[in-house]
């Protein structure tokens, strides 16, 4: 079996965390965006009936602070994405390691008869899991439960 063995060391990650951590990079996004705006409304109130350079100061002022505002709420998604990305990859990983030590505890626990069985016609136990898909935004919730949590956060079987 390639991939993840049953004495595979556990995949170190703060599954919650990094959850926790994409949400509120993605809510913090929002809170940029939302004062963005606002800036916007209120320059266009306090400029109405402004006219000469200092207005068009002002406004290339405004400009580049909108756009910088909109290229940090960017980098705020693209990391709370990449948190859930990573997320992904991890659980797979751990996922394939609870499943090569359940397939481990299924072998070990055949009685001989099972093994002669075996020997000649291997048991098929599947596939080991895919990556699951990575959390969307806003609520970057889990896109799976862990497989056969039972067998995570053992050294081996």
């Amino acid at each position: 079996m390639g991939g993840p063995s049953p004495s595979s060391a556990d995949v170190r990650f703060a599954f919650d965390l990094a959850l926790e951590a994409a949400r509120q990079l993605y809510t913090l996004s929002d809170v940029i965006e939302d004062k963005q705006t606002a800036w916007s409304i209120a320059a266009g109130k306090a400029t109405d009936s402004w006219e000469g350079g200092h207005r068009d100061h002002f406004t290339g002022n405004l400009a580049t602070a909108e756009a910088d505002a909109g290229e940090i709420k960017g980098a705020l998604r693209t990391l709370a994405d990449r948190f859930a990305s990573t997320w992904a990859q991890a659980r797979g990983e751990q996922d394939r390691i609870n499943w090569a030590r359940w397939v481990q505890a299924q072998k070990d626990d055949d009685w001989w008869g099972e093994d002669v069985v075996d020997f000649f016609y291997e048991e098929d136990h599947g596939e080991p899991p895919p990556n699951p898909d990575p959390p969307t935004s806003p609520d970057y919730l889990p896109t799976r439960q862990p497989i056969h949590p039972e067998y995570e956060n053992r050294a081996s079987v």
